[in-house]
């Protein structure tokens, strides 16, 4: 069941897989907004996110079983706030739950867009297949061999717009996770509107890293509400 207080929720997910894709980054510029700077990987060369996760029934209080899925542009964090794992601008939101849809516009101010259809997991092998009315959006995989987890506290930054108003979330994440840079075969992004016309299906749209959580275990993602980016 969700936790909550005035300042943050507390999301508990038995599924969770990240993939960082490299993109040129002249297709993200103007997908942020001028308070925020890119974070490049190498001159000229972007990154994407894209989160999958299976929250598990009683988020909120009420809600079903669900699955989510996240665009993000990675972006320069605020270190006065702290050192993240990353820090990204959301782009697009998904989940299979309309309620929270919902919620996640009306608290997190996120962009929501139209309700996932379509969800397959494979929790065991780390896949994930979903689409909507629109058709396919991604059929991501694990590409690592070799899995070693690791227990551990991530701390995250996320940024959305609300009007002309930058906002800020803290997230924090812990799971046993595993993190890897293998090079390999990820699946598949599809041209779709979910990825706010990035050439997703560009084969130089590669692989830069990966985290995945134990299968069969539990995690929590402690998430902020978002305030005004200063």
């Amino acid at each position: 069941m969700t936790s909550n207080n005035d300042d943050f929720l507390v999301w508990n997910f038995d599924f969770a897989l990240t993939t960082f894709y490299e993109v040129d980054a002249f297709q993200l510029e103007t997908l942020i907004p001028p308070q925020l700077s890119l974070q490049e990987v190498a001159p000229g060369v972007g990154l994407i996110n894209v989160t999958a996760f299976n929250f598990v029934e009683g988020q909120l209080g009420v809600l079903p079983e669900f699955q989510e899925l996240i665009l993000s542009a990675i972006v320069a964090p605020d270190l006065r706030r702290g050192v993240p794992s990353a820090a990204m601008f959301v782009l697009s939101l998904t989940s299979t739950c309309q309620e929270h849809l919902d919620h996640s516009h009306d608290y997190y101010k996120l962009p929501v867009v139209e309700k996932l259809t379509e969800s397959l997991l494979n929790k065991k092998n780390h896949e994930i297949n979903f689409e909507d009315g629109e058709g396919k959006i991604a059929q991501i995989n694990n590409c690592a061999p070799i899995i070693e987890y690791d227990n551990s506290k991530r701390y995250f930054q996320a940024f959305t717009k609300d009007g002309d108003d930058v906002l800020i979330s803290d997230v924090f994440i812990e799971a046993p996770l595993f993190e890897h840079q293998e090079n390999g075969d990820t699946g598949k992004l599809y041209e779709h509107p979910f990825f706010k016309d990035i050439e997703v299906d560009d084969p130089d749209v590669t692989n830069f890293l990966q985290m995945i959580n134990e299968p069969g275990s539990t995690g929590k993602q402690t998430y902020f509400k978002p305030t005004k980016f200063v």
